[in-house]
């Protein structure tokens, strides 16, 4: 890449479906380094319930210096039962927490945000962007009705 020119826009992590919702969002807070103490990592864990019924979780790891996103690093775990999700969202927390504690001695904070009650997709998009934590995208509605 040349020293001015901007990075391809990242393509997105995962795509919801007409019929798919969000079941719940968890960040973390800014986790920083001694190691390179001007980046920071945030973890973003999208739980998204799918039509079918099961709920796929989406990890998005970025990596920042200053307000230009180093590195990004996605995973997922796909077709959990809804009678597991929350047994696997406690998980997550704990298990990242815990890695991230034994390696560089910081403690993680999470923030929850909750959208297993709301059904309807745009007053989750209201929610998520009333949290103010990830930024959520709507596509344009390109019909004439």
């Amino acid at each position: 890449m040349k020293p001015n020119q901007k990075p391809e826009p990242a393509e997105p992590a995962f795509t919801m479906e007409e019929n798919d919702q969000f079941y719940a969002i968890i960040v973390s807070n800014p986790i920083r380094y001694e190691v390179e103490p001007d980046a920071e990592t945030i973890l973003t864990f999208f739980a998204v319930r799918r039509a079918s019924g099961t709920i796929d979780i989406f990890n998005i790891m970025k990596t920042f210096k200053g307000k230009n996103c180093i590195s990004r690093n996605i995973q997922s775990k796909l077709g959990i039962s809804v009678d597991k999700i929350n047994t696997e969202l406690e998980a997550v927390k704990t298990q990242f927490a815990e890695g991230i504690r034994e390696k560089t001695n910081f403690t993680i904070a999470w923030s929850l945000l909750d959208l297993s009650a709301v059904p309807d997709r745009d007053e989750q998009i209201k929610r998520i962007q009333a949290w103010n934590k990830v930024n959520v995208y709507k596509p344009i509605d390109f019909s004439l009705n």
